[in-house]
């Protein structure tokens, strides 16, 4: 009798089980990289957005200083009331003179955003945020 070649039962059941290990991994590997471009989406967003509203304050500062919206408070804006950012709320802090240390006219600008991230798993109940201070000063 010839023996003819080829694989034992054995043999194929450890080759699947190696395979299904590695198929495993690769998998968990996806779902971390799908979470890992969520969130560096939700932070490049909520970026965009504190620049976007401090570029709006400052190029009013530069035209208008006496405009309302240069008035020292806060402003709060909820979710869903920033144009094509529901995802997203914002709050804008500005203080007239901080500490009185400024010989000039001066206001201190604080915006922050806040947003829930979104991962692999689904979004999170903890908030993140991107927050961005800067001074401004009239030009007269």
């Amino acid at each position: 009798m010839k023996r003819e070649g080829g694989f034992t039962l054995a043999e194929v059941l450890v080759a699947t089980f190696i395979l299904a290990i590695g198929l495993a991994a690769v998998a968990t590997g996806f779902q971390y990289a799908t979470s890992g471009i969520e969130t560096g989406k939700g932070e490049t967003t909520a970026a965009f957005l504190t620049e976007q509203r401090l570029e709006q304050l400052k190029a009013l500062a530069l035209t208008d200083w006496t405009n309302a919206a240069l008035t020292a408070g806060t402003t709060t804006e909820a979710y869903g009331s920033i144009a094509n950012a529901s995802a997203y709320r914002r709050v804008t802090t500005i203080t007239d003179n901080p500490g009185g240390t400024c010989t000039v006219n001066c206001k201190l600008i604080q915006v922050t955003v806040f947003y829930k991230p979104l991962t692999g798993r689904g979004r999170l109940d903890q908030e993140r945020q991107v927050d961005i201070i800067t001074m401004v000063t009239s030009r007269s």
